[in-house]
Order: C-alpha cells, then sequence, then structure tokens
C-alpha cells in the first residue's frame, strides 16, 4: 500500500507525477489516464487524484510530455523589437494561429543584435522546438549553422537574405515602394527624402531600391536623398533634426519604417510646418495612431494578419513534407494615400 502522506518538497521543487500518485494512493498510470482523459477510472479515485494536484500545485511539463511521446509542440519565434507594433501586432496573430494548431508559441526579442539572436536560437533549440519563425537581425538567420544542423523547420520572415536554405516570407518590399514615387511624381513631386534604417536590412535595401527605379524611370533619381535613421525612435529623430536644420527640404518625405514616419512628423511640428501644404508625408508601415493624426498620414500598409497566416502555413506545411524544397513568397502590401499628400507648392 502507498502512503497517502503529501511529499515533503524544497522550497520551489516541482510536484511530480509520482508525488500524485502517491498522495492519492493510486499508480502513476492512473494519475496520466486521468490526466489525460483517457480510460475507465473509478469515480473515487478521479477526486482523490484532482485533489493531489490541486494540494501539491502540480502541472504537467510539456517538454517531458513530448519527449514521452516524441511530438514537439513548442514553436519558437523570434523578433527584433517588441517596441515595434509591427512585430508586436505580429506576435499576437502568431499566438491565435499557434493555439487554433495545438501548438504552444514561445515568443522572445533579439533587440537587434546579432549575437542576442544567436542567443536566443540555441535557448529555443534546447527546447526542442518543433519549428522556428526567425525575423533576422541582418538578413540571415545569427544561428543559422544550428537550425540546418539540427534540421528543424525554420521560416525567415521580413528580412529575408537573397539565397537561402529555408522558407521565406517577406513583402513586395520593392514594387510598393516604387508605386509610392510614381504617386508623388504623379502630384508633381521632385525632391524626395527618403528614410531607411539602414541599409545593411535586405527589407530597407529592398525598399530604397524600389523607390530609387521609379525615380530614374521618372527621370528625377538625381533629387531624390537617402537619409539612414538608425534602428529606433531616438536615432530616427537625430537624423530627421539634422537633416531637416540643413535647410533647403524636399517637397515630401518618404519613411521606410514607423521610427523614422514618427521623427519626420516630430520635425514638422517643432517647426511649425503644414502637411502637406509644405510638405507630403508618406510611412511605410501602417500604426492606429497615423489614422488619427491631422491630417491622416498616408501609409503602405503591411498585411500583418496575412503574413503571419501565410508564415505559419508555410511552417506547418515543412513539418508535414520535411523534404520538399524551400519556397519564397510575397505578400503584397496596400497603399493608402491619406491627406498628409498634396503636390508641392509653387
Amino acid at each position: 500500500m502507498q502512503s497517502n502522506e503529501p511529499p515533503r518538497k524544497t522550497p520551489g521543487e516541482r510536484a511530480t507525477i509520482h508525488d500524485v500518485a502517491r498522495l492519492a494512493n493510486v499508480s502513476p498510470a492512473t494519475v496520466s489516464k486521468v490526466l489525460r482523459g483517457l480510460g475507465a477510472v473509478k469515480a473515487e479515485s478521479v477526486a482523490r487524484i484532482h485533489a493531489a494536484v490541486r494540494e501539491l500545485g502540480f502541472r504537467v511539463d510539456p517538454l517531458a510530455a513530448n519527449l514521452r511521446r516524441s511530438r514537439r509542440s513548442i514553436v519558437g519565434l523570434i523578433v527584433p523589437d517588441f517596441r515595434n507594433p509591427f512585430f508586436g501586432s505580429m506576435v499576437a496573430h502568431f499566438e491565435r494561429l499557434a493555439e487554433g494548431s495545438g501548438y504552444r508559441l514561445v515568443t522572445v526579442s533579439s533587440a537587434e543584435k546579432t549575437e542576442r539572436e544567436a542567443a536566443q536560437t540555441e535557448a529555443l533549440l534546447d527546447w526542442r522546438v518543433a519549428g522556428m519563425i526567425v525575423v533576422p537581425t541582418d538578413g540571415r538567420p545569427a544561428a543559422e549553422a544550428s537550425l540546418l544542423d539540427q534540421k528543424v523547420a525554420t521560416i525567415l520572415l521580413d528580412r529575408v537574405p537573397d539565397e537561402t536554405g529555408f522558407d521565406r516570407v517577406s513583402v513586395n518590399n520593392v514594387e510598393a515602394s516604387a508605386a509610392v514615387i510614381r504617386e508623388l511624381v504623379a502630384r508633381g513631386h521632385r525632391r524626395i527624402l527618403l528614410g531607411p534604417s539602414s541599409l545593411d536590412l535586405t527589407n530597407m535595401r529592398d525598399r530604397v531600391n524600389g523607390a530609387m527605379a521609379a525615380a530614374q524611370q521618372a527621370g528625377i533619381a538625381d533629387d531624390v536623398e537617402v537619409l539612414l535613421c538608425g534602428p529606433d525612435v531616438a536615432s530616427a529623430m537625430t537624423a530627421m533634426a539634422s537633416r531637416f536644420d540643413k535647410g533647403r527640404l524636399p517637397t515630401a518625405i518618404f519613411t521606410l519604417y514607423s521610427p523614422a514616419t514618427l521623427a519626420a512628423l516630430r520635425e514638422v511640428e517643432r517647426r511649425g510646418l503644414v502637411m502637406p501644404r509644405d510638405l507630403s508625408v508618406v510611412g511605410f508601415d501602417d500604426i492606429e495612431w497615423m489614422q488619427v493624426t491631422h491630417p491622416p498620414i498616408a501609409a503602405v500598409i503591411q498585411p500583418v494578419q496575412a503574413i503571419a497566416e501565410v508564415a505559419w502555413a508555410q511552417l506547418m506545411q515543412r513539418l508535414a513534407e520535411p523534404g520538399e524544397a524551400p519556397r519564397t513568397v510575397e505578400v503584397a502590401c496596400e497603399l493608402d494615400l491619406r491627406g498628409s499628400v498634396a503636390g508641392p507648392r509653387a
């Protein structure tokens, strides 16, 4: 007969299924059946097991359960910055998709640092994740060798390299940016400022390349200026303030990420300028506040939900068919020209 005395645990020590079985005076196999809802177990035994679970604060260890069943149910997600609304929205959509597919999502941030991305990747791999979704810090996954060696299903998102052995999901950065320049040119703009974060990032390079290609086609490439704004709001504000200080402002600014949009609007306000009379502004990424400013800010809208759904579907396909060739998918953006865009003043 087993003892039904509560086991003595040191502070912080986790109760095991054997502790529950001993307290409920049943076998560990019976506890496992009850917790998984399997098999016919006497009602009195079920009641004792649930009482023991409550008393001990027992929780199922998902990692151990995965190993016993030879099934992995954790998906790792690495994003560059939780403070960026684009990535915050993306995480929310992936959480919903994971729950609907029976997976647990573990999300971490690389804080825009390659070495941190590598460390976060290795830590997630230690959890024996089923798959990974990675927004790389600089276009390639920082722990690429480990992901390939361990044959972990991996989707690269947003900042994707030109060549890779992984599946890739991004938006049509080149065409979306070219469309903005065509619209500005059609309204009479020639002097245009582009505001990317860094040309080291593949999505930023694609946006600049698309914009410059359209400018070249319109014959205004020499009048298009590229201002590198850095990784965050602080660096973008410094860069934008410095550019405004130089004078001879462009007639339109196309910011290629949301911190630069915020920085441009700050300078417009500080210097008493009026949009779109004095300056037209278009941002790449549509943040909620951009729709309620006066005037509302024109934006290239990245369909975050569609991006997440495409990436998740690719991950599920990769898990089901690991031998398939890597796929690349581009999701189309939408351009919403709101009140912040008009023709330049004569």
